[in-house]
């Protein structure tokens, strides 16, 4: 694997930010993030949840390469109860997925429970109408390749009685779409009672990322997002939550 240890405490701390992040906005601590390595061959993970056993640090991540394989870690992964390919399956799709995440957020779940698609509800939405497909684990091959064909060139698929995977270019960018996510199902469950919930235009989509483009990407706004969040989980401090 051609990833220098000296490298690891960036992606370690990268890892952590991103798992402090979905912690608070979720609400939910299972789960795993993972981010491909620099050689786009292998990919580190981290489970939401620490390790029960006290002998591993909170910090282990655990390499894999592109088809599951353990390569490194002191936390058993890959097998029976895992859910290692939603990340493999993403991965091997695109050489654009530099980061998988997979977790449980509740009003996602919640929405695709009474068949509500989760819809861009503002211009800064990476995602399109998200897929949800029937209830799957991700511990079998064809588990990620279901939700993978799903998301298709999307950025997120949600799972009936489960949860959601997002990708993104960067862990960065994952993050905050898997934030996103959540926050639209929010404000989807917030303005349902008072009428019909309309997705933001495509045409204002094109448009934003027409004018955007002249000083920073979408990918940009991301990055600024995670970057306040950083701050603020630095800082030991809270950000205002929907």
């Amino acid at each position: 694997m051609t990833i220098n240890e000296k490298d690891l405490p960036e992606f370690k701390e990268k890892i952590s930010t991103a798992i402090e992040i979905l912690l608070w906005e979720l609400a939910d601590m299972m789960g795993h993030v993972s981010i491909r390595t620099p050689d786009g061959e292998h990919f580190l993970m981290r489970h939401l949840r620490p390790p029960e056993d006290p002998n591993i640090p909170e910090d282990d991540v655990v390499a894999f390469d592109l088809e599951g394989r353990k390569v490194f870690g002191k936390r058993a992964a890959g097998g029976k109860g895992s859910e290692i390919y939603f990340h493999t399956y993403p991965y091997k799709r695109s050489k654009d997925v530099g980061s998988v995440i997979h977790c449980h957020p509740p009003l996602t779940i919640a929405l695709a429970a009474v068949g509500q698609k989760i819809i861009p509800l503002n211009h800064r939405h990476k995602f399109t109408e998200v897929p949800i497909v029937p209830w799957i684990y991700g511990s079998l091959p064809e588990h990620g390749e279901i939700a993978t064909k799903a998301m298709a060139d999307n950025c997120a698929v949600v799972i009936e009685g489960h949860g959601a995977v997002v990708t993104g270019e960067t862990l960065e960018e994952a993050c905050v779409n898997m934030v996103q996510l959540e926050q639209a199902a929010k404000m989807i469950l917030l303005a349902g009672p008072l009428g019909k919930v309309k997705t933001v235009s495509p045409e204002a989509i094109k448009t934003f990322r027409s004018l955007v483009e002249v000083r920073q990407t979408v990918s940009g706004h991301a990055l600024a997002e995670w970057r306040y969040w950083e701050s603020q989980i630095k800082k030991g401090q809270r950000w205002t939550k929907i």
